[in-house]
């Protein structure tokens, strides 16, 4: 038996002897830190010297937040997180101090939320699978010094009560490390997500933006696996006790949660489309002697440093290619068409599997053969009737495209028409702030009607202000029917003029 599964099974064994209570004594770490401590890496790390000044440093909320708290994480003079209570998360930067005096003074856009993150972050309560919250309580319990410690008090409709507790610290290793604690009690059994990992270039579309290429996590049965950021590949897997997930590999940062104790089996899903990590416990299955159910999580928030996540990475099974999300039932191959910025997408090649994919997926729409621009792939649209619009898009799996304000675009595509009527077929698109129904400004083509052989529609923009995401659509208007092949949104040369 290897090194790594000696490990696993002894933090099987050990795990399955913790009794998770009120009163039980923590475990001090789960099985990602077993494996660092038996990784030569890990071992060759210098220890880190350091006292932390933790310290906070109000902002002032930008208008569309007002209401809430902000506060950046400061050690000494540099800025190293973020908390706030608008979209309740606790977000690190970075995870060790510069130590040069030059560390980058981190400015927060006008909007900022989930979208475009710049650091790692973690929820106060996870909000998925959770009924709308009726109170919430935010404090401070030591705001300054070699710690940093919060609690959150949240109350759910369904009488669903949670609190959390929240400690940030300083390890020799890892550097800033965060210790949490979730606690739930609710009439009725529910699975709850306690938390969730997200990180700023996880779900980017812009090639040069994109950070980090798989997760890797701990799977049932003493397994470790990694799956490449594909929308195609989207894992519920279970997660043993002890377990972790993760996003490798960087040099600076690879943020990963650690299950320390779970007072019931823990499952961990990816988000389709923005790769972030739900982590969930399955319901309580009995009551306790209140009369109500609970659950209870203990783990860690943390990063792992570049040279131990490779090694990580490398003992990791990649399962990308066993995963059944959209895939032909019976060759198990992807059956889904992609969509990727600045190329030109002709529809004759599915979103492969075993690789990063840095584009959305057609999810309700797919190319089929028929009339083609190039190849024999096209996306066929037919209307809906005089009065109505037809539309496909890539949307829903596989991240959101990024217009950059300082940037000028093209979109463009070539497009088939018969018997267009009482409209036309055109393309069209959207800027998006929050989420896809917040369209903030709108450009279309001019509309082929009738009868026509391929045609190159396309449209020169500029984004709006603060980097809205772009909403591409291909639009059939009226009665007939449209195909659209070859299609582009590419950076353009900014001193062309609108379309």
């Amino acid at each position: 038996m290897d090194y790594l599964s000696r490990v696993r099974s002894a933090v099987i064994v050990c795990a399955g002897l913790i009794a998770l209570t009120t009163g039980a004594s923590p475990a001090s770490a789960g099985e990602l830190q077993d494996l660092l401590e038996n990784s030569k890496a890990f071992a060759a790390l210098p220890r880190m010297k350091h006292t932390p000044a933790f310290r906070l440093e109000p902002i002032q909320p930008a208008e569309h937040a007002k209401g809430t708290e902000w506060f950046y994480i400061c050690d000494g003079e540099e800025r190293i997180g973020l908390i706030q209570t608008w979209i309740k998360e606790i977000e690190m930067f970075r995870f060790s101090p510069a130590g040069d005096g030059d560390a980058e003074k981190y400015e927060l856009p006008e909007y900022y939320h989930w979208g475009n993150l710049y650091g790692a972050r973690i929820q106060m309560y996870g909000t998925q699978m959770l009924p709308p919250v009726t109170s919430f309580e935010f404090k401070f319990t030591k705001d300054r010094g070699d710690s940093l410690e919060l609690t959150v008090e949240h109350h759910h409709r369904k009488d669903i009560k949670g609190t959390s507790e929240f400690r940030l610290v300083w390890d020799e290793r890892l550097g800033y490390v965060w210790n949490c604690v979730s606690r739930y009690s609710m009439p009725e059994p529910a699975k709850i997500e306690f938390n969730n990992l997200f990180a700023g270039g996880i779900s980017e579309a812009r090639d040069d933006h994109k950070r980090w290429q798989k997760t890797v996590r701990a799977l049932a049965g003493s397994r470790i696996a990694s799956v490449y950021h594909n929308p195609i590949n989207i894992p519920a897997d279970d997660i043993q006790a002890g377990g972790f997930v993760g996003f490798v590999t960087e040099e600076e940062m690879n943020p990963f949660v650690e299950l320390i104790e779970t007072s019931s089996p823990v499952v961990i899903t990816t988000c389709s489309q923005w790769y972030d990590q739900h982590i969930i416990m399955k319901p309580p299955r009995t009551k306790q002697s209140d009369g109500l159910y609970h659950l209870q999580a203990r783990y860690r928030f943390l990063s792992v440093p570049g040279a131990v996540a490779r090694d990580l990475e490398a003992v990791a099974e990649d399962v990308s290619n066993s995963l059944k999300s959209y895939r032909n039932s019976a060759t198990g191959e992807s059956i889904r068409a992609g969509f990727l910025l600045n190329k030109v997408n002709d529809f004759e090649t599915v979103v492969p599997p075993d690789e990063v994919y840095n584009g959305p997926i057609w999810q309700h729409i797919n190319a089929t053969e028929g009339p083609a621009h190039s190849g024999k792939k096209s996306i066929e649209l037919k209307g809906l009737g005089p009065g109505k619009v037809k539309s496909a898009l890539p949307i829903g799996g596989g991240p959101g495209i990024y217009g950059e304000s300082s940037e000028r675009y093209r979109l463009a595509a070539w497009v088939k028409t018969q018997g267009l009527a009482d409209g036309g077929a055109y393309l069209q698109v959207d800027d998006c702030r929050w989420n896809w129904d917040d369209v903030k400004a709108t450009r279309r083509t001019e509309k082929l009607t009738g009868d026509h052989e391929w045609t190159r529609l396309e449209i020169e923009f500029t984004p709006s202000p603060n980097d809205p995401f772009l909403l591409i659509k291909l639009c059939v208007e009226g009665t007939g029917t449209a195909w659209f092949d070859d299609l582009e949104l590419a950076k353009v040369d900014s001193e062309s003029t609108d379309g």
